[in-house]
């Protein structure tokens, strides 16, 4: 305390004094209080739920995997597992991007090469081979792959239009390419696509996948 307070004669006004010191204690607790509640109000603002901007709420999230050289997405969504392809039964008579058969924990799913229908070079099979299991509610089919990659996120924005060279039949599967060149798949149009039906026989009467 820098002033000395003292009465008249000269003497400490020792209730003066103790008055500063209430005082002054008295600031600090009130200068401890302002701290907590500045503090309190960080707190709750951090605690705010995250608002996503619409923006990025609408981002595309896509499982990626090799086919043919070329990188391919798909929607993660609708990917329900990818596996490798250990085993499978080829079917007679089947269409060219039909590989065959495979059992899924006990479900018959059925297998095929997207390479026929997008008009890209095909290569023998090998157990090196990965499965992508695509689906809604359940597993309906696989897609072949040569290799899976990881989940990426991008802006539909980001997506344009396939190059020239793609063919009519390929270019209606994709939803676009980036610029880096990886080939957005519209897995809706996949699901819902006839050629990637397998019949059951004429005894079913629904005539749907063979899962």
């Amino acid at each position: 305390m820098s002033r000395k307070i003292r009465a008249r004669g000269g003497a400490v006004d020792w209730a003066a004094v103790r008055k500063r010191v209430a005082d002054a204690g008295e600031t600090r607790a009130l200068s401890r209080e302002a701290k907590d509640a500045v503090l309190a109000e960080r707190a709750r603002i951090l605690a705010r739920p995250v608002e996503v901007p619409e923006s990025l709420a609408s981002d595309l999230r896509l499982a990626t995997f090799a086919l043919a050289n070329e990188r391919y997405g798909i929607d993660a969504n609708l990917v329900v597992e990818i596996g490798r392809l250990s085993d499978y039964t080829p079917l007679p008579h089947g269409p060219s991007h039909l590989v065959g058969i495979t059992n899924l924990r006990g479900e018959i799913l059925p297998v095929f090469d997207l390479r026929a229908l997008l008009g890209l070079s095909r290569r023998a099979l090998d157990d090196l081979a990965r499965l992508v299991v695509l689906g809604r509610a359940r597993p309906e089919f696989g897609i072949l792959a040569d290799s899976t990659r990881e989940l990426v996120a991008l802006s539909p924005a980001e997506l344009l239009s396939p190059p020239a060279s793609v063919s009519e039949q390929g270019r209606r599967y994709m939803r676009g390419v980036t610029r880096d060149a990886l080939v957005v798949l519209d897995g809706a149009i996949l699901l819902e696509d006839r050629q990637l039906y397998c019949d059951q026989g004429e005894d079913d009467p629904e005539r749907g996948r063979s899962t």
